[in-house]
């Protein structure tokens, strides 16, 4: 049985040309991941901003609520905006490693970190391909449940 050694079938190399556009990927990947961790850390605050104002809100006007004056709906708002900052802080965060493991492996000219750069822009793109699928798979529910309803209406009259 032969050994079996891994070989390039394409011979691909990274020129010149390649290695500034990757180095401007990099650093554009840096810049979108920072942006978007800020962008969450401002959901979670909006978050807590939203609870304490909407529950001040309820106290002043004397509504019910629950649990020393937060209300359904402010907690329901900040668990929104918790779940969507959880939700994008993973696509920043390989975003983010893609582009300082890419200007790593182009400064040191090291192909474990390439790979490990590339592996990151993998499960960022894979990540966000499967938001894409499930919100599409929402939009067709709730196109089915908007027609359903539709027509259920267009009954009763």
């Amino acid at each position: 049985m032969e050994p079996t050694t891994q070989t390039n079938l394409f011979d691909l190399q990274v020129d010149s040309a390649s290695m500034l556009y990757l180095k401007d990927a990099a650093r554009w990947a840096r810049f979108l991941g920072i942006v978007g961790f800020i962008m969450c850390g401002l959901a979670v605050c909006f978050a807590i901003l939203a609870v304490t104002a909407m529950a001040g809100l309820f106290n002043t006007l004397g509504t019910g609520s629950f649990g020393g004056g937060i209300s359904m709906s402010s907690a329901g708002v900040a668990l929104i905006y918790i779940i969507l900052a959880l939700i994008c802080f993973f696509p920043c965060l390989y975003l983010y490693n893609f582009g300082m493991r890419m200007k790593t492996a182009l400064l040191r000219n090291d192909q474990e970190q390439l790979v490990v750069s590339f592996k990151n822009a993998r499960a960022c793109l894979r990540f966000i391909g499967i938001l894409m699928i499930i919100a599409i798979g929402f939009w067709i529910l709730m196109l089915i449940f908007i027609v359903i309803a539709g027509i259920a209406a267009g009954s009763r009259a």
